[in-house]
């Protein structure tokens, strides 16, 4: 048991994680480095002390990654300041490189067992080495750079891609909902159809309410294939439906008085907004008093259209969504006719409710 805790503490090790993460830099270099140091060695006979190997070694790695992830990432940071970022960037790091080989040369000579023949005399000289092996490890790294943005640039090309074919994806299986959507509606009206043709003899009251039912479901539908707008006479010809279906089911008895001119059946509207305030009616009203009956008009006034309705509220019904459906209505005048429509509703001193909505019409 330690020893498998002891295991896990070590693979859970930032230092092991990192040795692990960087296994390819650190097998790659060290290749390089053992590869460069034999052929320097064979080239001059001998080969050096290892202090000056790692302090140098050391001083290229620093300048590789550094190159890479710091100077040329702020050089092309803004493709339009990379004329000057860039040039003032390199010369600040061949700068420091030079300072930190003069630096190592003199630790290295003044401090190690160095036995060699190479002096910090400051000329053109001395410093050519150096800089021939600064621009030499910038211009491997200036090749790890791009390719680091190649591959990265690679796997966001592909993470497009796939994010496009899950669209695709999300697309056809849509399509093939919205299809299954479009059959289901269209079996319940064949089937509506059905049982009105086989009751219109047996059972004309049954066959009328059949129709008037099967009519307003297929306009509501209808209202929901992204139609923006719709013509009034539609909605009328909807609200006169749901009318003859509560008359139907109680007999002839609910008050109610519908109102409008026929020149209004041309005018467009956003759908589902008068046939929802005539449902706020028969959901919440009192609708079987002949002295109260409830109202609804409409009307054309100075290029308006004015829509008008007026109950007496049912104190027995429940009310809870007489407020959530007004104000989807107020939301979806707002939101298509913003200023251009006023919209407003009060419960009078005598238990009328009443609705004005007023649309400019252009």
């Amino acid at each position: 048991m330690n020893a498998s805790n002891e295991s896990e503490t070590r693979k859970k090790s930032p230092v092991i994680q990192w040795l692990t993460d960087k296994k390819l830099h650190i097998i790659v270099w060290i290749i390089f480095i053992f590869y460069e140091s034999i052929i320097v060695g064979l080239i001059n006979g001998k080969f050096g002390n290892l202090p000056p190997y790692i302090l140098y070694y050391t001083l290229n790695i620093i300048t590789f990654y550094v190159h890479a992830h710091v100077v040329l990432a702020f050089g092309f940071e803004n493709p339009k300041q990379s004329f000057w970022k860039l040039p003032i960037a390199l010369i600040l790091e061949i700068a420091c490189y030079l300072v930190m080989a003069v630096l190592l040369d003199y630790i290295i000579i003044y401090h190690t067992h160095y036995t060699g023949s190479r002096k910090i005399t400051l000329d053109l000289q001395y410093f050519s080495s150096p800089l021939y092996r600064c621009v030499y490890f910038m211009c491997f790294s200036t090749g790890y750079y791009f390719l680091l943005n190649y591959i990265k640039e690679r796997k966001k090309t592909e993470e497009l891609e796939k994010q496009r074919l899950n669209n695709l994806i999300q697309i056809a299986r849509s399509e093939n909902a919205f299809l299954k959507a479009q059959i289901q509606p269209h079996l319940l009206f064949n089937t509506l159809d059905f049982i009105y043709q086989n009751a219109r003899e047996s059972s004309p009251v049954a066959a009328e309410a059949i129709h008037s039912l099967s009519e307003m479901m297929r306009y509501s539908v209808d209202s929901n294939k992204d139609r923006e707008f719709i013509l009034l006479d539609e909605e009328i010809n909807q609200v006169e439906n749901l009318i003859n279906l509560h008359q139907l089911r109680k007999d002839h008895s609910i008050q109610l008085r519908f109102g409008y001119d026929d020149e209004i059946r041309n005018i467009k509207i956003i759908p589902m907004v008068l046939i929802t305030l005539v449902e706020n009616i028969f959901k919440h009203g009192e609708l079987f008093k002949a002295s109260d009956p409830a109202e609804v008009n409409i009307r054309i006034e100075d290029n308006h259209l004015i829509i008008e309705t007026s109950n007496l509220v049912n104190k027995v019904k429940d009310h809870s969504g007489l407020s959530s459906g007004i104000e989807n209505i107020k939301k979806r005048l707002n939101y298509t006719y913003g200023k251009n429509a006023a919209f407003s509703y009060i419960t009078d001193e005598n238990n009328y409710f009443k609705v004005r909505l007023t649309i400019r019409l252009d």
